[in-house]
């Protein structure tokens, strides 16, 4: 290969950074976790799982948006060219999350049965005739994969 592999640098300016993100990351969470503790009728019970799993789906659909959004802010102002920099690292941080989303999910809802959890996903709703009921668990986990293959390749080595 031709290719010279250099390591990532980490300067003061990335890690301040990530614990900005990470920071954020958290408030989010928990942020998310009490308002919906909050929100929820008298006499009604959310379990705390199924508020983490809430609150994790949001979350990566969030940073999801705002990563896409990035290029065109940084075009337009220039204070998001430090998301520019930092945007692969957000697009691996955000797969992070969906992942713990997506393990959630298939724990809580196809993990107490005699099937294998990854086959219930995709043998549980037969109705992709639907559009009320179509499975739309099939559509994340297939946008999991693409997530995956995006992160994985997110990678100095790959450019």
């Amino acid at each position: 290969m031709s290719h010279d592999y250099k390591a990532v640098q980490w300067t003061p300016f990335k890690k301040r950074f990530d614990l900005w993100m990470l920071a954020g990351i958290a408030v989010y969470l928990v942020g998310f976790i009490l308002v919906s503790g909050m929100m929820q009728p008298p006499g009604d019970s959310i379990h705390p799982v199924q508020m983490l799993i809430r609150a994790t789906g949001t979350l990566a659909f969030l940073l999801l948006t705002f990563i896409l959004c990035i290029g065109p802010l940084a075009r337009l102002t220039a204070r998001f060219k430090p998301f520019l920099y930092n945007r692969r690292h957000l697009g691996v941080t955000t797969f992070l999350i969906a992942l713990v989303h997506a393990a959630l999910v298939i724990m809580w809802y196809h993990g107490f049965s005699e099937t294998n959890p990854l086959v219930s996903i995709f043998i549980s709703n037969p109705r992709y005739d639907s559009l009320a009921g179509f499975p739309f668990e099939v559509l994340g986990f297939v946008a999991l994969l693409i997530m995956f293959l995006m992160a994985a390749t997110s990678h100095d080595f790959w450019n």
